[in-house]
């Protein structure tokens, strides 16, 4: 589906959400300060300072063919869309998620005593060694 500007030019949705992945410099963006609320989630695509016949959904980054004379509500319909959908950051590294955790010292009293309650309950039951491993990943992302 081709969007045409005022002047003329032709692009695929694709070759839009592309550039908008991309942060691309030819591409910007305006607010629309029309009445309805779902403007507070979007905004009208320029592209080398021309409007295309798109919007950019600020929630998920998408773009939406969208001309004024559609109006809003396939617009709000994307917002209870992207609502509905839980937002996920994506993790890619331990850095990335240790960096969203505040970091906590804790005294070398404390981590002694774990120590020792850790070692005991593995020397009582070793089921529990698979608990521990997963207290040593959390507690070494912490410490």
């Amino acid at each position: 589906m081709k969007a045409l500007n005022l002047i003329g030019l032709s692009m695929e949705k694709t070759e839009i959400q592309k550039l908008i992945d991309a942060n691309s410099d030819r591409i910007s963006y305006d607010v629309n300060k029309g009445k309805s609320s779902v403007w507070r989630y979007f905004k009208t695509v320029k592209i080398d300072n021309m409007t295309v016949a798109f919007v950019k959904c600020d929630r998920c980054n998408s773009a939406l063919k969208w001309k004024s004379r559609d109006g809003t509500s396939r617009l709000s319909a994307h917002i209870d869309f992207c609502a509905s959908k839980s937002p996920q950051q994506k993790i890619t590294s331990l850095a990335g998620f240790s960096s969203r955790v505040p970091s906590v010292k804790l005294p070398a009293v404390v981590k002694s005593e774990l120590t020792d309650v850790i070692v005991h309950m593995c020397a009582t039951d070793i089921r529990y060694v698979f608990i521990i491993i997963g207290i040593f990943l959390i507690f070494s992302l912490y410490c």
